[in-house]
């Protein structure tokens, strides 16, 4: 099976993020691409899911980190073995696929325990002891197959075996056999017609061409009769291998790993434990395979598109493990490092959704109207109803072509769309810093720019005091120079810029916050990327 492509945008995801990753992996099925699948780093803000409410699409899979997982080795796949298959079973599967343990499974596809070579090694010694069959409650199938016979004549009355095993010479001259005993015979025909008549439930005769059979035995026999191409001895001590693996894997602590695990903690276990394999267990707790120490040196990265984004400390936990396909953003170039040459389309527009639209008319494929309706959703918020600086002809005519698809009334329906997200009330410090929160490094210093679009301006003052302690707390826990919350407006047609941390002077100096004030009104600024970011930047230059 083709492994996933992800595409997901940057880390706590806006309209634009999620519905770029949407609307990519769409546009790349329609192309061809069926292994690669929408996903998202992080938590669904309001704005979004009224978006995916209102276009009835599933919110994409959520990602916590893109660090080489178990899933990603290319690990041994083993035909199934499960507890009530005989040893002799397990034994050949070893064999012909040159394992040196395999997981043993329930009947769901669970597991129930491991065997090792030296586990069934004991088992090779041969018949024993008659009971073997009976103390291990072997099941009665098991012995035709792993004596590759068949079985004609009668029944064995029971589905395990419940008797002992004989061989013509071992036979009690003082007591008959009952219908629970097997007997093994050779191919002469006295010692068969002996064995009928001694009363076993199952007479097992050896040395038979299982080309050319011809059956011997009465018609009203109603013991089972195993016909077996082994010889009288080599049956004798391959019949002990019919017992179940489930004999072989009692008291067993079971060292195994989990397809999501991460290569990090596979590898400290591996290296700290005397066995070589090691079960994979997939998220249902079914067994997908087996891994060795030697598939720690041959890991398929995690193959991942980058949408909105292509910063480092604005993508998923390990994505300097992955291996990035393709970048599609409206955002500055900033610091990802791939591996490969890889394709990057970047345009100076207002949302990353208008170069994904324009991609969709460069192959000539017309979006359904739920994705034409998303992609409208993320310009009409990153450019906030075409208000913002960033917003461009292009943005404007992909809106428009979009809005026409999706059956809606671009106006209308971008104001119920930014409303869904304007209310402050019942939210969080927390909530509001992280909606839309991105990171930066300018020059030497880090940076946080979180934004919040809204149109209940007043609800911000009564939240204030929350609001920078919060921030305050960011800035200490992620060693910030400079923590930034910008709320916007649309209506009253501005910014509430909100500052906090030890290098507070650049946003003193970049936009005329006073020392004494938290925060500072911005008319007519609504972009992070145009307004915002490259006055720090200058102000950090110079």
């Amino acid at each position: 099976m083709e492994k996933k492509i992800y595409v997901f945008g940057h880390i706590n995801p806006d309209t634009d993020s999620i519905c770029s990753a949407i609307a990519y992996a769409h546009l790349k099925r329609v192309l061809g691409m069926t292994n690669i699948k929408a996903a998202r780093l992080g938590k669904i803000n309001k704005e979004t899911q009224f978006a995916l409410d209102y276009f009835d699409v599933k919110t994409p899979l959520l990602i916590e980190n893109i660090k080489p997982q178990v899933s990603d080795m290319n690990y041994y796949a083993v035909p199934p073995v499960y507890v009530v298959d005989s040893v002799k079973k397990a034994w050949d599967i070893m064999t012909t696929h040159k394992r040196q343990m395999i997981p043993i499974l329930y009947h769901d596809h669970k597991l129930a325990g491991v065997i090792s070579i030296s586990d069934i090694a004991k088992t090779y010694i041969g018949l024993t002891d008659g009971s073997v069959l009976k103390n291990h409650k072997t099941p009665f199938v098991n012995i035709a197959a792993v004596l590759e016979g068949k079985v004609l004549g009668g029944k064995y009355p029971h589905a395990y075996v419940l008797g002992e095993v004989y061989t013509t010479a071992s036979i009690p001259t003082t007591t008959s056999l009952n219908d629970t005993d097997i007997i093994i015979t050779g191919s002469n025909h006295e010692l068969i017609e002996m064995a009928l008549k001694c009363g076993a439930g199952c007479v097992i005769i050896t040395d038979q061409d299982m080309e050319h059979l011809e059956p011997s035995v009465p018609l009203n026999t109603t013991c089972a009769v195993i016909y077996t191409p082994y010889s009288f001895f080599k049956t004798i001590k391959m019949i002990s291998q019919s017992i179940s693996t489930k004999n072989l894997i009692s008291n067993q602590n079971i060292i195994y790993f989990s397809t999501d695990d991460s290569l990090d903690e596979v590898k400290e276990v591996m290296l700290e434990s005397p066995h070589r394999q090691f079960p994979i267990l997939d998220e249902e707790g079914q067994v997908r395979g087996i891994i060795s120490k030697r598939h720690l040196i041959n890991i398929q990265k995690k193959q991942v598109i980058l949408v909105d984004h292509n910063e480092k400390n604005q993508s998923a936990s390990g994505i300097e493990q992955a291996e990035i396909l393709e970048i599609i953003d409206h955002h500055r170039v900033a610091n990802i490092d791939t591996g490969i040459p890889v394709f990057i389309r970047a345009e100076p527009v207002g949302c990353t959704c208008t170069i994904i639209g324009k991609m969709y008319e460069d192959y000539n494929v017309m979006p359904p109207k739920q994705i034409a309706g998303l992609m409208l959703s993320a310009i009409l918020s990153d450019t906030l109803i075409f208000k913002s600086p960033t917003c461009t002809a292009d943005d404007i005519r992909i809106a428009k072509k979009l809005a026409q698809i999706s059956e809606v009334d671009l106006n209308e329906y971008g104001s119920q769309l930014i409303g869904a997200a304007t209310s402050l009330e019942g939210m969080s410090a927390d909530e509001l810093l992280y909606m839309d929160r991105k990171h930066f490094t300018i020059g030497k210093y880090n940076i946080s720019v979180s934004q919040v679009n809204t149109g209940d301006f007043k609800s911000l003052f009564s939240l204030k005091d929350s609001i920078l302690n919060e921030m305050k707390s960011l800035e200490n826990k992620e060693n910030l120079d400079l923590s930034l919350l910008m709320v916007t407006d649309i209506i009253i047609g501005g910014t509430e810029l909100l500052a906090v941390g030890k290098e507070r002077w650049l946003a003193e100096h970049a936009f005329g916050l006073y020392k004494t004030d938290d925060s500072i009104f911005l008319p007519d600024v609504y972009s992070r990327k145009q307004q915002i970011i490259p006055k720090l930047m200058m102000v950090a230059q110079n």
